[in-house]
């Protein structure tokens, strides 16, 4: 990803009404399991600044250099608070297999985002929830939050609501569109952007694709993961998944011992 879409990422996310509704159950959670808090695949970086905040000690990675930089301006911009609770936070370049490498033993991994249906390379996914469960402690736990795409792809939805937002320089306009495969999707995000107050709107396209991840194969392949004593929400209220009515599938899973 070009350094320039992780700005234009975190503008259209409302993250004050996000947090609000994700972050008490996230604090809950890493409460409960104690030690250090990891967050791969930590974008940029608003869920790892949050739990600092809170007064947790926090490692996030990315393997995108665009997202890892956003993240270390934003915990820079946000030191003051973070000492002010107690906390720590730290980022690191690093995909999500080599989450082991770390050899550290964390208490709680929050995988947030819809990370892991972009992991769509023959082994990836298994690898990914590898490297993660290796730098969890035994008994340790791993929250991923991804679509109900057991719901999504019956539904083929392909047009989403137009997202906006603005950074201090831009206005920025974010549409989103899907095209459904055999056994893959292809998500565009097309972000419009001017210049303030009256520039010229100009086009940046990014394109991805994603794995459907149904509920029966990530938890199949966290499985195999090392990972089981698996429950399934349908929200961050622990509001029971419903495979038919849920729009997010979210997974706690133990490291086994």
């Amino acid at each position: 990803m070009s350094d320039y879409f992780a700005p234009y990422y975190d503008a259209v996310i409302n993250w004050e009404k996000r947090l609000a509704r994700e972050m008490p159950l996230l604090v809950e959670l890493a409460r409960e399991a104690g030690g250090r808090v990891l967050v791969p695949a930590c974008g940029t970086g608003g869920h790892l600044v949050a739990l600092a905040q809170q007064g947790f000690d926090v490692l996030g990675f990315d393997a995108d250099a665009g997202m890892v930089e956003f993240t270390r301006r934003r915990i820079e911009t946000a030191t003051e608070s973070i000492a002010a609770a107690h906390g720590k936070a730290e980022v690191r370049m690093l995909p999500m297999e080599g989450a082991a490498d770390l050899h550290e033993e964390f208490g709680i991994a929050f995988c947030l985002g819809n990370a892991l249906p972009g992991l769509c390379a023959e082994g990836q996914l298994l690898a990914a929830l590898q490297g993660v469960a290796g730098a969890l402690r035994p008994g340790g736990v791993l929250l991923a939050q991804n679509l109900n795409y057991d719901r999504r792809w019956r539904q083929r939805i392909s047009q989403f609501p137009l997202l906006t937002g603005e950074t201090s320089s831009e206005e920025i306009l974010l549409v989103k569109v899907a095209e459904y495969h055999s056994d893959y999707i292809n998500f565009h995000a097309m972000f419009l952007t001017r210049e303030k107050p009256d520039g010229k709107w100009q086009p940046h396209a990014r394109a991805s694709r994603q794995m459907p991840l149904f509920q029966k194969l990530l938890t199949d392949t966290a499985t195999h993961a090392g990972l089981g004593n698996f429950a399934f929400w349908g929200d961050f209220n622990h509001t029971p998944f419903e495979m038919e009515s849920s729009n997010d599938l979210i997974l706690t899973a133990h490291k086994q011992m």
